[in-house]
This record gives C-alpha cells, sequence and structure tokens, in this order.
C-alpha cells in the first residue's frame, strides 16, 4: 500500500488537473471558428492555423485528466474504502452532472433552438449531455472500481510482453470493434438514439478507462510510478509525443470517414500512444515540479468545476452576439475567451457563496 504524504506531490497533480480543465475554454472558444462543425461557428470569422495551435491539446488533455482521475480514486480507495470513494463519487460527480443537464445544458439547448442556431428536429442526447459528459464517464468507470481492480491488475501484469501489447491493442479497438459489428446487425442511420447512447455508455468508457487504471496503477506501484519519471522513459515519451502530435495535427481537418478501415485502426493506436505519452509527461513534470501551495492556484483549483460546466453555455452566447463586422478572427477569439473567463469566475463565486449551489456543482 502507498503510504506517501508528500502534500506538494499530490497538490502539483490536482494543478494539472484543474489546468487541463480550465485549457477546455479556450478549445471550445476556437472551435467556433475552426473547420469543424460545432455548437456554434462564426458565419464572420475562420482561423484554421490558430485553431490548429490550440486544437492540439485535445488529442490528450481529457486523457491526461483520467489518468489523474485513476491516480487520486486509487489515493482513495487505498486509504479509506470503496463505500467511502462511492459516496464521494455521488457527491462529486453524479450530482453535478444530473445538476449540468437539469440546468446549464438545458439553458444551452433554449437557447441553440430559440436562436435558430440548431433545428428542434435536430436535438438528441448529446445537446443535453455536451460537455458534462466527462462526469457520465468519470461515473462509469468508477463503478468499475467495485470490481476486484487490483487483482485484474497483478494477473495482467503478470502476463508476458508480448500478451500484454496484444490485450492493451484489443482494448484499445474494442469499443470501435463493437461499433462496428453493430452497425452491421442495427443499421447505425435507423437508429439514431441507440449509438447516441452506446458512445456515451460504451464507446466513452472503455476508451477513457485505459487512462483511469493507467493512473491507478501508477498510485498502487511505486515501482511504475519510479520508471515513469525516469530520463530514458521520460525521453522516449517526449519522441512518441512529438511525432504523435504533429501526425495528428496534420490530418486535422481530413475526412476521417473516407478512410480505409487500416487507416483507421492506425489512427486509434497512434492516438492512444500519443495520449499516454503526453499524459505521463504532463505527470511525471508536475509530481517532480513540487508546486507550492498559493491563494491563486488553490482558487483557481477549487473553481476548476463549476468553471468547466458553465462554460459551454457562455461561449456559445457570447459567439453568438460577438458575430459582428469589424473585428478579425484572433480578436473575435479572444473576446469570445476571455470573457468566458471572467463569467465564469464569477459564477463559482456565486454557486460557491450558497451552500444548496455548493453542493449541486460537487464543490467542499
Amino acid at each position: 500500500m502507498n503510504t506517501d504524504n508528500n502534500r506538494t506531490y499530490y497538490y502539483g497533480l490536482d494543478q494539472l488537473r484543474s489546468v487541463l480543465m480550465l485549457i477546455g475554454v479556450l478549445i471550445h472558444s476556437v472551435a467556433v471558428i475552426g473547420p469543424y462543425p460545432w455548437a456554434y461557428n462564426s458565419k464572420l470569422y475562420q482561423n484554421d492555423g490558430l485553431f490548429q495551435v490550440i486544437y492540439v491539446t485535445h488529442f490528450f488533455r481529457m486523457e491526461a485528466f483520467f489518468l489523474i482521475a485513476g491516480f487520486f480514486s486509487c489515493l482513495v480507495l487505498y486509504r479509506k474504502d470503496r463505500s467511502y470513494f462511492m459516496q464521494g463519487r455521488i457527491r462529486r460527480v453524479l450530482v453535478p452532472l444530473l445538476a449540468s443537464v437539469a440546468l446549464i445544458n438545458t439553458f444551452e439547448v433554449y437557447f441553440v433552438v430559440s436562436h435558430g442556431i440548431t433545428p428542434w428536429a435536430d436535438i438528441g442526447l448529446g445537446n443535453f449531455i455536451v460537455h458534462s459528459w466527462f462526469l457520465l464517464t468519470l461515473m462509469l468507470i468508477s463503478l468499475m472500481c467495485l470490481l476486484p481492480i487490483d487483482k485484474m491488475m497483478a494477473r495482467f501484469l503478470a502476463w508476458k510482453w508480448p500478451l500484454k501489447l496484444a490485450f492493451f491493442v484489443f482494448y484499445a479497438l474494442l469499443p470501435f470493434g463493437l461499433k462496428f459489428v453493430l452497425n452491421r446487425i442495427i443499421p447505425m442511420d435507423g437508429y439514431p438514439l441507440f449509438y447516441e447512447v452506446y458512445g456515451y455508455v460504451v464507446e466513452k468508457t472503455l476508451y477513457y478507462s485505459i487512462y483511469f487504471f493507467i493512473g491507478y496503477w501508477l498510485y498502487a506501484d511505486e515501482n511504475a510510478r519510479a520508471r515513469v519519471q525516469s530520463k530514458p522513459v521520460m525521453m522516449a515519451a517526449g519522441l512518441a509525443a512529438a511525432a504523435g502530435l504533429a501526425y495528428l495535427t496534420a490530418r486535422i481537418g481530413v475526412d476521417r470517414e473516407s478512410a480505409s478501415m487500416l487507416a483507421r485502426v492506425g489512427n486509434v493506436m497512434i492516438q492512444h500512444i500519443t495520449a499516454i505519452a503526453v499524459s505521463c509527461l504532463l505527470f511525471a513534470f508536475f509530481v517532480k515540479a513540487h508546486f507550492r501551495f498559493s491563494k491563486t492556484t488553490a482558487f483557481l483549483v477549487n473553481s476548476a468545476i463549476v468553471i468547466y460546466l458553465f462554460h459551454h453555455p457562455l461561449v456559445i452566447v457570447l459567439a453568438y452576439y460577438l458575430d459582428v463586422p469589424g473585428l478579425n478572427s484572433t480578436v473575435y477569439f479572444l473576446l469570445v475567451s476571455s470573457i468566458t473567463y471572467i463569467l465564469s469566475f464569477g459564477i463559482y463565486l456565486l454557486v460557491r457563496s450558497n451552500r444548496v449551489t455548493a453542493r449541486m456543482f460537487g464543490l467542499k
């Protein structure tokens, strides 16, 4: 059992988790002027270059988040018990998820429909879950922790490397393979709701559970954590991360549906290898940095969840009303993102000032 009580050690990871969430504001703000269809796309401005610079974080941001979530989940399970762990998950994950869907995301649906951005006929389950999906996924993966995870992980680690690698490839491709088989039985075009549910409940859970349990393993095994922080591993991870991010960035805007099955499989594996490499690099850096406590960083750590949950509709509203002639794409992006941050921080202060709203959004 891990007995490390170094507070700065954990505080650095807590800061990383918050930074990853706060970057979400930039990603969604730049999506307004990017090449992909989003909740709102500017009618006047587009900037693919700026989009690529910021969107590159999309290839590892939530993967790193789930790795850290797994690390802290293992910490709680080792120091407390499953009952305490699940109570915390209900209070800090399930309740904010339900509150977000009922209040924040429902308002977003109302806004995009009432302002002619999205027709009501095109509104589906995903419009009510939108960016809150990470809470649903985290809750579902947390339920997996009720299984004998340590025994299962010990058996996996006892396998020889070729078998481990084969299982990793199988598990990484499993959600997409299942979808491929299901589409042959249940046509995707005829059952959109079924595939929306599949995407949120099965596909995302399987995909992000890889990172969650890597983080879980890093807490449970001190030797593994030391290896991740070693210079040879960090150098190899750096090379893999640089090559992977360059490849994935070059493919931004490329039609993925037209790719061959072999190319799709290769892209999935490159995505995983890149995200694992970057996540481990970030983990090692923030562990070694030993960031000290400060009131500013504490504020950012505590406010991150509220800011992330509330920012999505704010970006859409601001992007809609600021989409006027006379600006340029960079100024437009900076206005949308900066005002979103300011308003979100203000909302956090309001939420934490009331005991009921604080509990609704998982604040301590």
